[in-house]
């Protein structure tokens, strides 16, 4: 038996189900398509990476109802210190200096994936089709038939609007023979949760080297996540090294400014690249996340740049249906593109320069990121343009996001 649906999402991960819960109140007919079981914990975004939350993420997560069920599982960040190896210059952003509570929290995407699905279930016009993988589709002119595979066989759905919010590798956005820009980093993003011998304050620590940033985001007193970027053709020897070696070099590469490392617990490898889509919709199509563009992890920004896409593309989807659009009037798109680019291009130019200033051997490069790390930490002005671009309320944002009192 075939199914109709009004809008098909593929990738139940955090942008995928974020957008389902954005666009549930339409009362919309909704299928969420992914290919891992969700209770088995085995999505690949909902592992034991720290995710860091924007004030802006925060908001749209209080909107959608899922902030009181991760609240007990965040931990704030008060101050971020940014330093360059090596060098001298450093710049520390603190929110008692903007009159904050904190800049930002981090939480465990294990923990953000259970209460984003558990919100998703208490809407009965939403259907999580799992595990289901998306195996082709054909454009009609109604709308796309999907071909999915099952363990039970072949499933066919009908959908008026096709979302892909599948990540960097996007079968949707593959089928659809939507053409990407491309660049490997040849790094490798090595992620691990660490206990220090101090408490860590409720402070994110990110110093740049040549082979690309280490980071500690605080995830209780004396708990950090460790994110230590290295070249990707040494990757497998840090990933396969003893726990102790491992620790030796992290704190040659850091420092102690925690004291010793007393624990560190698996260690995962996540390869980095730079991927945009050069369209990011056509007709009864639309890219969502990773699969629209995939950016260097380096300043935190991918999942929150994600969130507040999938708000933005539910604030046009409803503000086209209050004006009797159908779902899939072209109009729709067109305007969630006028809406997001501004903030998405911002956001891909900033991760892109950092990424070309820290880690390019140039005596130029290195000379101008330590001259701009001191001028930041002097300049308040400076100092605070940076912070409303970490925390996503800087340029045209969706409504929800503007409604933010800072």
């Amino acid at each position: 038996m075939q199914h109709d649906y009004d809008v098909a999402i593929v990738g139940g991960g955090m942008v995928g189900a974020s957008f389902a819960c954005a666009i549930a109140s339409t009362n919309l007919s909704i299928a969420l398509i992914e290919t891992s079981v969700l209770e088995e914990d085995r999505q690949p975004s909902y592992d034991e990476r720290g995710i860091s939350l924007s004030p802006s993420s925060k908001h749209i997560l209080e909107h959608f109802g899922v902030w009181n069920e991760i609240y007990a599982h965040v931990t704030p960040i008060k101050e971020i210190h940014v330093s360059n190896q090596k060098k001298f210059g450093f710049t520390r952003l603190t929110a008692s200096e903007s009159n904050l509570s904190e800049l930002g929290h981090v939480v465990i995407a294990q923990s953000m994936g259970k209460a984003l699905h558990k919100k998703i279930k208490q809407f009965e016009n939403i259907e999580i089709l799992c595990p289901v993988k998306l195996e082709n589709f054909i454009k009609q002119d109604s709308g796309i038939t999907l071909e999915l595979s099952t363990s039970n066989g072949t499933k066919m759905i009908d959908t008026k609007l096709l979302v892909g919010a599948d990540g960097s590798n996007s079968k949707v956005r593959e089928l659809s023979g939507i053409e990407v820009k491309k660049s490997d980093y040849k790094q490798t993003a090595i992620v691990s949760n660490i206990t220090t011998q101090k408490p860590n304050h409720s402070v994110a620590y990110e110093r740049f080297t040549s082979h690309g940033p280490i980071a500690l985001l605080p995830i209780d007193d004396n708990r950090s996540v460790l994110v230590f970027t290295a070249h990707s053709d040494k990757a497998n020897d840090y990933l396969n090294m003893l726990d102790d070696e491992y620790v030796k070099v992290i704190e040659n590469e850091f420092g102690r400014r925690l004291g010793k490392i007393c624990k560190i617990e698996k260690r995962r490898g996540y390869p980095i690249f730079y991927i945009e889509a050069r369209k990011q919709f056509e007709k009864n199509l639309v890219l969502l996340g990773n699969a629209a563009h995939t950016i260097h992890p380096n300043a935190a920004q991918g999942f929150n740049l994600g969130l507040r896409d999938a708000v933005g593309l539910a604030e046009c989807i409803t503000d086209g249906l209050e004006k009797k659009l159908a779902i899939d009037d072209e109009s729709i798109l067109e305007k969630y593109i006028e809406l997001r680019s501004p903030d998405q291009k911002s956001v891909i130019e900033f991760c892109n320069g950092i990424a070309n200033c820290f880690y390019n051997e140039s005596f130029l490069y290195h000379s101008f990121s330590n001259f701009a790390m001191i001028l930041i930490d002097c300049i308040p002005e400076l100092k605070s343009t940076l912070l409303k671009k970490a925390m996503g309320v800087s340029g045209h944002q969706p409504r929800l996001v503007r409604d933010i009192n800072l």
